[in-house]
């Protein structure tokens, strides 16, 4: 991997770029280290964010996924969520964890795909979407503004060998922080969709 000094908004030292895999950028949010007198700050401050924007996401990531390659068709795919009676697909593309998809996002892909075809697969997904994933230790604000720079509503959470580990949800994730925190987030994804349309989230 190497770091892309231009990750939108991201700090480059934040920032892990992968091309192989999907051939397209595959950023990876890794932990932050904390600046300033750590033993005489409180942990928000030695980060340098707000309250509750320093929590690990491993703290709040949904760990109920199930891990799929993304080979499998859309009626699998379906059919595996309902089978382990999980909310979040974990799309893997050379045995990296690239994706992370709700059971509508993959019905709604297959209702769209060419005639409804059955032998489509998620790789329809990897395809429209941009591939963002997070470190299980990285903090709540780094993953957020990751979420929204890249219109995911859902990410994979690795760890540190890169194995899927869980999913963070963006709703999860701004309820985790403090009111304060939540608003200012909620404000620029608010600023982003009105300035631009296709700044929208992700479905």
């Amino acid at each position: 991997m190497s770091t892309d000094g231009d990750c939108r908004e991201l700090n480059a030292k934040l920032c892990l770029v992968d091309v192989a895999a999907v051939g397209h950028p595959m950023v990876t949010i890794v932990p932050r280290q904390p600046s300033g007198i750590y033993l005489e700050s409180t942990r928000d401050e030695a980060y340098g964010v707000l309250q509750g924007e320093d929590r690990p996401v491993k703290d709040i990531m949904i760990r109920e996924v199930a891990t799929i390659d993304a080979s499998t068709r859309l009626k699998e795919a379906i059919q595996i969520i309902q089978d382990h009676r999980c909310s979040i697909l974990i799309i893997c593309l050379d045995n990296e964890p690239v994706l992370a998809v709700t059971e509508y996002e993959v019905a709604l892909i297959m209702m769209e795909s060419d005639n409804h075809s059955p032998v489509a697969t998620v790789h329809e997904i990897v395809k429209k979407r941009e591939a963002v994933r997070c470190h299980e230790d990285a903090i709540l604000a780094d993953a957020v503004r990751a979420m929204l720079d890249h219109r995911a509503r859902h990410i994979p959470v690795v760890d540190a060998q890169g194995n899927a580990v869980g999913a963070l949800s963006l709703m999860n994730a701004l309820g985790a922080m403090t009111p304060q925190a939540a608003d200012r987030w909620l404000a620029k994804m608010w600023q982003m969709s009105s300035k631009d349309p296709s700044q929208m989230l992700n479905r």
